[in-house]
Formats: C-alpha cells, structure tokens, sequence
C-alpha cells in the first residue's frame, strides 16, 4: 500500500476548501457575480390599536393579527413580502381587496410598492424591486390596506 505524504495530503485539502469557499461565494451572488446581501429579514406583526405612529404611517383602525409573514430586502432594492393569515380576529377574515408595502430607509425616505391582490385568508406575495437611496439605515417594511400610504397594518418587528 502506497501512503500518502503530508504534502499530498495538506494540498487535498487546500483543493477541498477552496472550492467550498467558491461555492459559497457563487451561491451568494447574482448570475453577473454582484452580491446579493439582504439588508433587511424579518418576520411581520400585526398592528394593534395600542401601536404608535411609525415614520408617519399610523396604525390601522382595528387590531390585526397574523399567522406568519417575512419581508426581505437587498442592498440592490429587491423586495420579497410574504403575508399568510393576516386577518381582523373579530371578523375571522381580511376585508379588504389589496395591499402594498412601504419600505422606510433612514427613518424617513419611504417607497410604497403597487397594489398586490390580499385574499380573504390573509395571504398576499409581492415580489418587487424598489429604488433605495445611496444609503438605506435601519430598513424597515410596514403593510398598508388598499395601498394607503398613511396607514400601517403590519410591520416588521416583535
């Protein structure tokens, strides 16, 4: 049996991770190569009556509760939302038709996407891109009904 050299062996290695490191680096980036790092993940919360103003937006009109909801945000302006069971507790359902999302970058620029349809269960998808300013501190992503650009039913937070 032939053994193997230390050399031979430290070179293996070398070979083994540099290619895991490539790997990960080709999994974190577009197919042009550019980065794709989110800038913002967090899970949604429902508005509740007790909620105060958040950058101008104040909360809606009866309390809401959800099932599970995401927001992610890239440096590149991306936007995926995911809102599942997003409801009014008292009636059991969502009343209304559509929603948006507004994204807020350094507590004051904000951009609100187009309408996307809400169905009556609560859930809704928007996948979108957003123009961010040069610099985007402290993101975050609040729910509006009906694409209201004053009020808020979910935002990003616990």
């Amino acid at each position: 049996m032939h053994a193997i050299s230390r050399t031979a062996a430290f070179l293996a290695g070398a070979v083994i991770g540099v290619s895991a490191l490539a790997a990960t680096a080709s999994a974190s980036a577009d197919a042009g190569g550019v980065p794709r790092s989110d800038i913002l993940r967090a899970p949604l919360q429902g508005s509740q009556l007790s909620d105060p103003p958040l950058f101008g937006l104040v909360r809606g009109g009866a309390p809401w509760v959800i099932s599970e909801g995401t927001a992610r945000l890239r440096a590149n302006g991306d936007l995926s939302v995911e809102v599942e069971g997003l409801i009014i507790p008292t009636r059991g359902i969502n009343p209304l038709a559509t929603l948006s999302a507004t994204v807020v970058c350094n507590g004051q620029d904000r951009r609100m996407t187009a309408p996307v349809p809400f169905s009556m269960a609560g859930d809704a998808v928007i996948e979108t891109h957003v123009n961010l300013p040069m610099r985007c501190l402290a993101p975050a992503v609040l729910i509006n009904p009906l694409s209201s650009d004053g009020t808020y039913i979910a935002a990003t937070g616990r």
